[in-house]
């Protein structure tokens, strides 16, 4: 066993940050537009598909991911740590 002048005992993967902090963005532009289509007021059927689809579902699929990432940094941070060798912690 070799011993190492310096220990990982601090070791540790990054935290995500709140998931509030990153789909208040994408959701709130995505409120924004939803109620702009909402109120009717857009009558070029170009521009409410550019909107929904050009903007909306890209928000959307953003959140999604970003949700995924999330959860599976939570769920897989303590099988990656429980991986290393034991003599890292």
């Amino acid at each position: 066993m070799i011993d190492f002048p310096f220990s990982f005992a601090q070791l540790a993967l990054p935290t995500l940050p709140d998931l509030s902090e990153l789909l208040v963005v994408p959701l709130a532009l995505f409120g924004v537009v939803a109620l702009l289509l909402w109120s009717g007021r857009i009558r070029q059927k170009v521009l409410v598909n550019v909107l929904a689809l050009g903007v909306m579902l890209p928000l959307v699929q953003l959140c999604m991911v970003t949700l995924g990432v999330h959860w599976l940094g939570r769920e897989l941070q303590p099988t990656l740590l429980g991986m290393l060798p034991p003599w890292i912690g």
